[in-house]
């Protein structure tokens, strides 16, 4: 017999079809967790968690694939909890998803400022206090929709399950019992999966979360993981659907004021949706008077986009889509900044290129990954929201990938909203010919007709919702996300109205940040 302070598994992780919370928490505290967990069960609480198991690459998709399905989220907040990379990307999964939370504080802790803004409008409990399993199993029950009932067959199982001395207890049968009920998982969701058709193909090969040696020390010239492209989708043709971005409209054929000879600015070899044109429409009758520009909480200032249509060219449908933006949204005029960043999450996670009379507040925040970008986001709208600074029915997220082009033209349709001759680029964008390899200050560059800036460099921007999600009506997405614009290190061909790249969205580069738009609540 070998002693160990092993703590053994409680029970399997939940794998049928009703209801489930997801379980999330650190390693250093699962002999604490794994007691509440079995309370909770003998509650009626079925729950979905990692069985102890450490989170490797392989394992992470059906990480991701049990948020998804979770109705609550659970994640026990300590010291460690707010230490832990597989903690954190698990809470901003869920943020990112609008699932409901719940945290479960094992110890007082000091949460960045970021996590605690993100974290403020769901309920929160603290092991402290004499009644806290009264609080949680309440709070649980009321959030899945459950009575307090538990089925005298089930509660009598639990009962019987025989404790285990975790300071006595084998590693290996342990390990092995762990290990055994993870492929039983895998095989269940193999043979379901052999009668079920995904509405998208998987753009990618598994959904994990990079380890530290995983995360590429990326140099400007070699700044993208090479990914499978986006574009890869089945060549399906939805019916006209409604989409949190406006109405979308499939024409038979494609309008007549279309320019056809547009057309030849798309290859017919690209798999990449493009879009052609961008109109921008006045609709006093139905649309709101806007100021043209809001100001948040923190000063930052965002331009009015006015209601309008993009025309997108889709190859593997073969035909030209009109997306319809019904109500218009405002937009950042910047990049976010260190100085905003920092100021919201409590930390600076850009690689920094010191130059000479840089201000680095100026600076646009990089290094972030999509889930950085998402819960400033939440924090942003938790902050606006605080100080009754944000207008009734908005909030703060990332543009989607429609509207960040449509915003992008203002109404254009050449390669830059500018014209098409790339040497006045050099006067709108940092770029490889102008940069010197560095990252600059924003708003030193002409902005757009709608006043933004920095849309053709300085970095890459993440955006929502891709072209496939709104031109196919579809809201499931894989491990990889979208982001739009040139950068510092990109030629002027890579920076125009169209150029898109893609990246996991857990990886983080120098030249990837993102700005904010504030839009009504779909």
């Amino acid at each position: 017999m070998i002693t160990n302070n092993v703590t053994p598994v409680p029970f399997e992780a939940y794998s049928g079809k009703g209801s489930y919370t997801f379980v999330s928490y650190a390693h250093a505290d699962k002999a604490f967790v794994y007691d509440c967990m079995e309370w909770l069960r003998k509650q009626g609480v079925d729950m979905w968690y990692d069985e102890g198991i450490a989170p490797a690459g392989e394992w992470v998709e059906e990480i991701a694939s049990a948020i998804k399905g979770a109705k609550l989220f659970i994640v026990f907040i300590s010291p460690d909890a707010v230490e832990s990379r597989y903690v954190r990307s698990e809470v901003g999964y869920a943020l990112s998803l609008d699932k409901d939370i719940l945290s479960i504080y094992l110890k007082e802790t000091d949460l960045p400022a970021g996590l605690d803004l993100c974290l403020q409008p769901f309920q929160s409990i603290q092991t402290s206090d004499t009644d806290w399993r009264k609080k949680a199993k309440q709070s649980v029950l009321d959030l899945l929709g459950k009575t307090e009932s538990r089925p005298k067959m089930i509660e009598a199982l639990t009962e019987s399950i025989t404790k285990v001395d975790v300071f006595e207890v084998d590693l290996w049968p342990v390990w092995d019992a762990a290990g055994e009920a993870q492929r039983r998982r895998v095989f269940r969701r193999l043979e379901t999966s052999k009668d079920t058709v995904a509405p998208i193909p998987s753009q990618g090969e598994a959904f994990r979360v990079p380890s530290e040696d995983d995360v590429p020390s990326v140099s400007p010239q070699d700044d993208v993981v090479p990914v499978p492209s986006e574009d890869k989708v089945a060549p399906v043709c939805p019916k006209e659907e409604e989409s949190p971005q406006g109405k979308l409209v499939l024409p038979a054929k494609p309008p007549r004021d279309l320019p056809i000879a547009r057309k030849s600015r798309t290859p017919s070899s690209t798999r990449i949706p493009v879009a052609l044109e961008a109109k921008v429409e006045a609709r006093p009758q139905t649309e709101p008077s806007e100021p043209e520009v809001h100001q948040d909480v923190l000063g930052a200032s965002y331009s009015w986009i006015p209601s309008g249509s993009l025309s997108v060219w889709v190859p593997y449908a073969n035909e030209v889509r009109l997306v319809e933006m019904n109500e218009g949204f405002w937009m950042g005029q910047h990049l976010v900044t260190q100085e905003t960043y920092t100021s919201v999450m409590g930390l600076n996670p850009s690689h920094i290129d010191d130059g000479e009379g840089f201000f680095r507040e100026n600076l646009p925040v990089n290094n972030v990954s999509w889930l950085d970008a998402v819960s400033f986001c939440k924090a942003m709208t938790n902050l606006g929201k605080r100080h009754d600074h944000l207008p009734k029915g908005y909030e703060y997220r990332l543009p989607s990938e429609v509207e960040w082009e449509y915003a992008c033209r203002a109404g254009s349709s050449t390669d830059y909203y500018f014209g098409d001759d790339p040497t006045d680029l050099l006067q709108h964008a940092w770029f490889k010919s102008n940069s010197n390899k560095q990252i600059h200050p924003v708003g030193l560059m002409l902005p757009n007709p709608w006043g933004l800036y920095d849309l053709y460099g300085n970095i890459r921007e993440w955006v929502g919702n891709s072209f496939v999600n709104t031109l196919l009506g579809d809201s499931e997405q894989d491990e990889f996300r979208i982001s739009r614009g040139g950068g510092y290190m990109k030629s002027a061909a890579e920076c125009k109205s169209s150029s898109r790249s893609t990246n996991s969205l857990y990886h983080r580069f120098r030249n990837l940040g993102f700005r904010v738009v504030l839009a009504r609540v779909s």
